[in-house]
């Protein structure tokens, strides 16, 4: 691999553990500041042009550079875009911030979700600067806070006018190219009945009683119609009730009741359309029963400007490299395929014009999981991927 002349795997082994010893997640008080920082201070050290944009306390963004002339640039031909954040390592089967490395894997919270690729795009730019590569173009590395929350970090990028053609967005895949996912919709529903003594049931409206005939009908008559919906890359949409509350004492008719959902939705869905399907059958059951319900987008635990789907519009010259360059590095055949999960391309890539490819070392099965850990095999060839798009951009004076 040609980054192996500028960057060795020990070096990559190193940052990953400590990169991963840090904890970053909404849970710890100083949130993504500190790997803000080590990452503030691995660009510094590498003399590239690096900066800091605080989004909230203690979740500031990582903005670096690659640029032809050295100049404050926010836009880009290419960015590197990976979350800082990771989920909380509760209940891990070992201590989630004493990474380890055993059997050609590194083990620890946020090893494959998702400070592997992170690394790697670290391994690329270090690269590009130790080989003195001329770029024709720029190249930008954001590094964003709150992905697995609100994607405020992405919403920042957007508010402050950060434009690129493309972005590679680090997410695990396993190093195949993701260029769509589902979007991502939380909705509550709460049922307000009437009150009655127990022992006089009918003389109330038994709030769960009409929330349990909406998870069913949910069930047995919305979700067959949304799983007969189909995409190419993506399947069909899904939906799933996530929870549901209701009632005090068993002697009491309960008055209310709320139920929340969790609902992906394919890119040729209509988010209007995707609520209303299930506000029809909330206010169909509240009326037969003579009550009431009420309906609420829960945007407090999502982004702002909304979990869009995203799917890339059709193929392109920069994708037949990307799959070309992978396909070399990786010695297999590349597969172009939907993301399971969702992204923080259903921002960057809905918000702005640029054109999104989800590529990224790791398994999505063990991103959050008890026992999380990334193939290293896998993380040396993504640098070596990234690197070999950096160098796409090089002057051919250069050479």
């Amino acid at each position: 691999m040609d980054i192996l002349n500028w960057v060795s795997t020990e070096e990559m082994d190193n940052w990953l553990l400590e990169i991963i010893a840090i904890e970053s997640h909404t849970d710890y008080a100083k949130k993504e500041s500190e790997v803000a920082h080590w990452l503030s201070n691995f660009f510094e050290k590498e003399n590239i042009p690096v900066r800091l944009e605080e989004v909230a306390p203690n979740r500031p963004n990582v903005i670096a550079a690659l640029n032809p002339d050295d100049k404050d640039t926010k836009t880009a031909k290419l960015m590197f875009n990976g979350h800082t954040d990771t989920v909380p390592g509760y209940e891990m089967e070992y201590p989630a911030y004493e990474p380890f490395i055993k059997d050609g894997k590194v083990y620890g919270r946020g090893s494959a979700d998702m400070k592997g690729a992170i690394v790697a795009m670290l391994a690329a730019f270090a690269a590009a600067k130790r080989s003195q590569l001329h770029l024709k173009e720029s190249v930008i590395f954001s590094g964003v806070v709150d992905e697995e929350e609100q994607s405020i970090g992405a919403e920042d990028l957007v508010h402050k006018n950060y434009q690129a053609e493309h972005i590679i967005i680090g997410e695990p895949t396993q190093l195949d190219i993701c260029t769509a996912h589902k979007g991502l919709e939380w909705v509550e529903f709460t049922f307000f009945g009437k009150p009655a003594h127990a022992s006089t049931p009918r003389e109330g409206a038994n709030a769960v009683y009409m929330a349990s005939e909406f998870c069913k009908r949910i069930e047995n008559e919305l979700l067959p119609t949304i799983e007969s919906r189909f995409n190419e890359q993506l399947g069909s949409g899904s939906i799933s009730v996530g929870g549901i509350q209701g009632g005090n004492l068993p002697n009491i008719v309960p008055a209310s009741c709320k139920v929340v959902i969790d609902r992906r939705w394919l890119p040729e869905e209509n988010l209007e359309d995707v609520n209303q399907e299930m506000i029809t059958i909330a206010e169909e059951i509240a009326w037969r029963y003579g009550a009431t319900v009420d309906f609420r987008v829960m945007d407090e635990l999502t982004s702002s400007m909304g979990n869009h789907p995203y799917q890339l519009s059709n193929e392109n010259e920069f994708l037949n490299v990307l799959t070309g360059v992978t396909e070399e590095v990786t010695q297999k055949k590349v597969k172009h395929k939907g993301f399971p999960a969702w992204s923080d391309a259903g921002i960057l890539g809905v918000q702005t014009d640029a054109k999104c490819y989800i590529l990224g070392p790791g398994n999505i099965d063990q991103a959050h999981a008890a026992d999380e850990y990334c193939s290293l095999e896998e993380i040396y060839q993504a640098s070596e991927i990234y690197f070999k798009l950096i160098q796409s951009l090089k002057e051919e004076d250069h050479e």
